[in-house]
């Protein structure tokens, strides 16, 4: 997981410069960042953990084997609403 957080600080402070995001909030930009990384794997473990507690192994039929459909946007279900609530609290709106 440190790996996660030290890559999405590497792109993060990338994206900096590519979207043109002012020095001060470039800062804020990557601590964003690198929260929304560990919640996307609170997410994945948040999924995991109701799918255990219901004694089951895929959570659909979708794609059977690979822990159905949840086990593939269950990250992404956790990140997305936080990065862009963040991106709009820093004023970085653009394509939203």
């Amino acid at each position: 997981m440190s790996g996660a957080v030290l890559a999405t600080a590497v792109w993060a402070s990338l994206a900096t410069f590519w979207l043109d995001i002012p020095e001060g909030k470039g800062v804020l930009f990557m601590v964003l960042s690198m929260f929304v990384v560990l919640m996307s794997v609170a997410g994945d473990l948040f999924e995991s953990l109701l799918k255990r507690e219901a004694g089951v192994k895929d959570s659909g039929r979708i794609l059977p084997g690979h822990g159905g459909i949840l086990d593939r946007i269950d990250s992404l279900l956790a990140a997305a609403p936080l990065f862009t609530l963040g991106l709009l609290w820093l004023g970085i709106s653009r394509g939203i």
